[in-house]
């Protein structure tokens, strides 16, 4: 939304660069050279601890530290805290231990201190979960990994980093190209809806004429069903709108909340809907509120902060919108947003807007020292919105592909399967499509994917 001179995201507000997935849909639909970075001039983050905020220390990548001095010299985590860490080497493997939860992984491998502190307020931002619940397999397994193949997450590290020194030598000989740096957040100066735009704006400009294509929105469905079309011919789908109208399709993709694909896909299949419905969702709340810089008497030197579970706040954590962009907000204001509710922190999407703006007057002026009302405020209520990875989630998706696979025509994309950030949903959604047009080729569609 655009307002007075603020641009603000009512959902997700970067994209990783990590995963390419998002970045190549981009420069797909023309838009490679809006991607932008944050705003170099500030860089990390805060970790609130009583009513104080402390810097993240550096180099917490993967929720493991990759620096010594930093994490030594951290106020967040005691000596003895850090002692603990630092016996992870010394740690026996569980190489072949089943799935576990993260706060468990982490408590066994670096110390109940390293959780609640540092770890947990970073999966906070991430899932609005619950550690003690969240699968490591699914969530990180990549230093499930470190443990099962290297021994241990600190040895894990150390032969990372040797690769890397590794792939830097191979970078710098003559003739090879320099390697992009592999991690950092991107979006676009409108926000990350344009990418959205620019994804229909192409689908237009290669089939103007809507022969291949046709893009609807506002357009509730009610109901989907399987018809058995005989005479050896494969299934079609029948699809009922809201608005009464039917249609007849060769095949779906859902890319709707898992509870939601449950109740479309329960007349065709009930075990599939059964096991779409174990994947539990959390709801949240962002609040966007603006001030005059004069009402803000502390620096917006960082990104923004986060709060540990063990605060026992509402607020899980809080982006200095205007500091983390360029743009967001006009010259004299600062523009945030806050994060509020999650797993185990309460419901508020029911709350009013004057019960959330008491959260934020007590959260801005405890933390903030911002003792005056916003001059701008804007809720958005994301009602189940969070699909959780609980624990077993890897064993529970594969049953669920299995189960689709036994549905010609149906394919399944989104967040609740295999990642919930931008890249992932972009790749599931890919899979989805290869999946259906490969089904279509074998049929009498097979025009269709080269005309997309």
């Amino acid at each position: 939304e655009r307002s007075g001179g603020f641009l603000m995201e009512s959902g997700p507000d970067v994209i990783l660069a990590a995963k390419p997935a998002a970045v190549e849909l981009a420069q797909r639909v023309g838009l490679g050279e809006r991607l932008h970075g944050t705003n170099s001039a500030v860089k990390g983050s805060y970790i609130l601890s009583g009513k104080r905020l402390f810097p993240m220390p550096d180099g917490l990548t993967g929720l493991v530290p990759s620096r010594f001095a930093p994490f030594a010299t951290t106020p967040l985590v005691s000596p003895l805290g850090k002692l603990r860490v630092a016996m992870e080497y010394f740690i026996p493997a569980r190489r072949n231990a089943p799935d576990e939860s993260i706060e468990h992984f982490v408590t066994r491998r670096l110390g109940r201190e390293m959780y609640e502190r540092l770890v947990e307020p970073l999966l906070s931002g991430i899932s609005a979960g619950d550690g003690a619940k969240l699968s490591m397999e699914a969530m990180f397994p990549r230093l499930r990994a470190y443990e099962r193949e290297q021994g241990g997450l600190v040895k894990g590290m150390l032969a990372t980093k040797r690769q890397q020194r590794a792939l830097k030598k191979t970078a710098a000989a003559p003739g090879q190209p320099p390697r992009q740096p592999a991690f950092g957040f991107l979006s676009l100066p409108g926000g990350l809806e344009e990418l959205i735009d620019g994804i229909q704006r192409e689908v237009r400009r290669r089939d103007p004429a809507g022969r291949n294509a046709v893009i609807r929105t506002s357009a509730r469905v009610e109901r989907v069903e399987r018809v058995d079309t005989g005479h050896d011919a494969a299934p079609e789908f029948l699809i009922t709108m809201a608005n009464g109208e039917l249609l007849t399709v060769d095949a779906v993709i859902m890319a709707a909340p898992a509870y939601q694909a449950a109740a479309f896909v329960r007349s065709v299949d009930e075990q599939l809907a059964s096991a779409l419905r174990g994947i539990e969702y959390v709801s949240t709340v962002t609040i966007s509120v603006a001030y005059p810089e004069s009402a803000v008497p502390r620096p917006l030197d960082a990104t923004g902060y986060v709060v540990p579970r063990i605060q026992q706040r509402p607020v899980l954590a809080c982006t200095w919108v205007s500091s983390k962009f360029e743009g967001r907000s006009p010259a004299g204001h600062s523009l945030f947003r806050l994060f509020v509710g999650g797993a185990g922190r309460g419901s508020f999407v029911e709350r009013s807007d004057d019960e959330l703006l008491d959260v934020v007057r007590g959260e801005m002026g405890e933390v903030m020292g911002i003792h005056t009302d916003p001059e701008l405020m804007r809720v958005n209520r994301h009602d189940r919105a969070m699909p959780q990875y609980h624990v077993g989630h890897l064993d529970r998706v594969a049953a669920i592909r299995a189960q689709v696979g036994r549905t010609p025509g149906l394919a399944l994309a989104g967040a609740a399967y295999g990642g919930v950030g931008i890249p992932d949903c972009v790749t599931s959604g890919v899979r989805a499509a290869d999946d259906v047009l490969e089904l279509l080729g074998r049929r009498h569609l097979s025009e269709l994917g080269n005309a997309i």
